[in-house]
């Protein structure tokens, strides 16, 4: 496995250095964030309160009036997207996929956030509710276990000393944008853990190797490390919630997270760790099992 890690690692570094453009992509979306955080906080605060939906930051447009997207998700499947300028905020819902899937049906098109017709909506979805037809168990996966490593007390948290990365209180899943116009990757679960490392949790399913996984993960890694080392880097590394200096040598975790039933198929290992030029990618196993809405138990060596 080693050897296809290290080769992935390779590619990914040529990669970023063939890519040019990328940089001043990030350079914008940095600025954006930080001119523009005062629009998520007001955001946030009418949100907070809905326990059953969860809020991502999707865009960051640093170059259109609508300086940022929301998706409001449930189970992690997307139910609306949301738009943010400075002036005001717009809701648009998926209507085909909310009346299947939720038989949902309250439809919005570009509706203004404060009004009666968003808030039935939102209201709609803050409940229990059973879907009537197959979801994408993938992102339902990522939405549970995000919502594991958010929970703020050691009370009922089957993981201690792990956060996802958020902004504004918003769950951020980090876009990869290589080269202008191309659709980007994300990096869905980014979280810190012990001893102030920034960690990728990539869960596994039936139709994936382990191989695969950790290929993944590895070329996202290698991209936060070029990321980190930018001139933006520092400015980066504080929207990621760090607070100290970005140090020279820099390690990321990168952890698959395999599910109780697949745990026969995948060999659990011990932590390694593999060098990207001066700095470090380190490599954690995971098993995780649920009752269908959340997660029941976590068993890993990432904070260890």
């Amino acid at each position: 496995m080693n050897k296809l890690l290290e080769t992935t690692i390779t590619q990914a570094q040529a990669t970023m250095n063939q890519a040019k453009e990328w940089q001043k992509t990030y350079e914008e979306q940095i600025k954006a964030l930080t001119e523009n955080k005062t629009l998520l906080d007001q955001f946030y605060k009418q949100i907070k309160n809905y326990e059953y939906l969860q809020f991502y930051l999707a865009g960051v447009n640093p170059n259109q009036d609508n300086i940022f997207t929301i998706q409001a998700r449930y189970l992690g499947q997307p139910i609306a997207t949301i738009e943010i300028t400075k002036d005001h905020i717009t809701i648009s819902t998926y209507d085909e996929s909310n009346k299947n899937t939720y038989n949902c049906d309250l439809q919005l098109k570009n509706q203004e956030w404060n009004t009666k017709e968003t808030m039935q909506f939102l209201n709609f979805f803050d409940k229990q509710i059973k879907p009537k037809t197959k979801i994408n168990e993938q992102e339902h996966i990522q939405a549970m276990l995000l919502g594991e490593f958010a929970k703020n007390t050691s009370y009922n948290k089957q993981l201690i000393g792990i956060r996802p990365i958020t902004y504004s209180n918003l769950f951020y899943p980090i876009p990869i944008i290589l080269k202008p116009k191309e659709e980007p990757g994300y990096i869905d679960i980014l979280t810190r853990t012990k001893v102030r490392k920034l960690t990728i949790v990539e869960p596994m399913n039936e139709k994936q190797t382990p191989e695969m996984v950790l290929a993944n993960a590895t070329s996202k890694a290698v991209f936060l490390l070029n990321l980190l080392h930018t001139e933006q880097g520092q400015q980066w590394y504080k929207i990621f919630g760090f607070h100290g200096r970005l140090t020279q040598h820099t390690t990321i975790k990168v952890c698959l997270a395999v599910p109780k039933q697949l745990k026969s198929k995948c060999k659990e290992f011990e932590p390694f760790e593999l060098k990207v030029d001066t700095d470090s990618i380190e490599y954690h196993y995971m098993t995780y099992d649920t009752d269908g809405t959340q997660i029941t138990s976590i068993n890993t060596t990432l904070n260890e």
